[in-house]
């Protein structure tokens, strides 16, 4: 009997995350260089000491798997420990995808009902944080809740975003409201919930189908209204990063002399899958200031305020600044990138300027989510010498483009 069990959905399409999430799921995409977003919750559960996980997939699930690689990554294979991949799948009765949280936990009732869990820990594989589940388990247990949500303190102009709470004296929820127009309250969900089992599964088998897929918008608030549901508040740092403007100021935040996740932290390692690759070079006549380098990488030229994955070449006479370079990329000799973020293998060409001028036109494919000058380009994309791509653009080619190109701010390509 495993006495709690992890749950982390790790399906969204992260569609606000544009071409960073166009080929892989959102808790896939990478993040600080050497790590998955979703490392994080699962390091979480290992400090933690939960080692039974089972991780819901739906969406370009492929990156996401190969990356999980059984749970071996974080130690959670053999004797105690499991990751137990669970996508949806075509059955005598279930024939669509998972439309929502609680309908996808729904759907594998009865794997969980196998493993016969007396509380079962429901987390998103989307959001950058470290906390100690233990103290939230031994909460949940001390007040005797049917259902427990972990909440923190957001800024009032983003309330709207989540669903927010309000709690009495003895910390339980006695409002709840989900992504309201006018919130009473800042403490804001963050989609942390630790269920008393036999509770959950009643709530979902009790709900229709075919409407109530969420539980924020359907399970939580009926919950509230009639069982023991109580807010955990939780002071430490938290941020869902599945915006581009979030993504990328918590990554810049790492770069700060107290970042507010210590990546260096043995007490509280974050763990992932690393690829064999061999020490970074930095080499006479570059200069790096202020940035993540990772391993596999070769830095001639200029890198200043940057996170630099592993793999990447950044040639003697290129300069990097204020920007995400994904894997394998490569920056060519007089190019200059400037807040941007680069996916996985794009190669930028000799005299190229990636992030360029001072025109701030918000893109006009996204106009609300690519408004703060970032520039985004695709996986293997390939930019010609003497390519120019301004501000606040997406661009994904293909490597056969020979002729230079030129975008102009707020435009796209692909």
């Amino acid at each position: 009997m495993a006495k709690d069990l992890v749950i982390i959905l790790a399906g969204g399409s992260g569609k606000r995350l544009l071409l960073l999430s166009a080929h892989r799921a959102k808790p896939a995409v990478p993040y600080a260089g050497t790590y998955r977003i979703i490392d994080f919750a699962l390091s979480n559960c290992v400090n933690s000491g939960l080692r039974q996980v089972f991780v819901l997939s739906q969406y370009e699930p492929r990156s996401l798997w190969k990356h999980l690689d059984f749970g071996n990554p974080w130690d959670l294979t053999g004797r105690g420990g499991e990751v137990v991949i669970l996508q949806p799948y075509i059955g005598n009765v279930e024939r669509r995808w998972y439309e929502g949280s609680a309908d996808a936990v729904r759907r594998n009732l009865h794997f969980i009902e196998e493993r016969d869990p007396e509380s079962v820990l429901i987390l998103g594989g989307d959001h950058v944080y470290r906390m100690d589940y233990r103290l939230l388990l031994d909460f949940h247990k001390q007040k005797n809740a049917d259902l427990t949500v972990a909440v923190t303190r957001v800024p009032p102009e983003e309330a709207v975003k989540f669903g927010t709470c309000v709690l009495d004296d003895d910390k339980r929820i006695s409002q709840f409201e989900e992504k309201a127009s006018s919130p009473r309250s800042t403490l804001a969900s963050m989609g942390i919930y630790v269920f008393d089992f036999k509770v959950l599964a009643e709530a979902l088998q009790e709900e229709d189908a075919a409407t109530a897929h969420d539980f924020g918008r359907d399970i939580v608030p009926k919950l509230i209204r009639r069982g023991r549901v109580y807010g955990y508040e939780f002071r430490g740092y938290w941020r869902d990063v599945g915006t581009i403007a979030s993504y990328f100021e918590s990554s810049m935040a790492l770069l700060s002399q107290e970042p507010p996740v210590d990546l260096h932290d043995p007490e509280w390692p974050i763990l992932t899958k690393s690829e064999d690759l061999p020490p970074a070079r930095v080499l006479e006549g570059s200069r790096v200031e202020d940035s993540l380098i990772s391993d596999g990488c070769v830095i001639e030229g200029t890198v200043e305020s940057s996170i630099i994955s592993p793999g990447v070449v950044v040639e003697r006479g290129a300069v990097v600044r204020n920007s995400i370079v994904f894997a394998a990329c490569s920056i060519a000799p007089q190019s200059r990138v400037n807040l941007a973020i680069l996916d996985r293998n794009t190669v930028v060409a000799e005299n190229s300027k990636v992030g360029f001028g001072v025109n701030f036109t918000p893109n006009h494919a996204h106009p609300v989510i690519l408004d703060s000058g970032i520039t985004i380009t695709g996986k293997d994309t390939f930019l010609p010498p003497g390519s120019i791509i301004g501000r606040n653009c997406l661009v994904q080619t293909s490597p056969d483009i020979t002729e230079p190109i030129e975008v102009e701010s707020g435009e796209s390509l692909d």
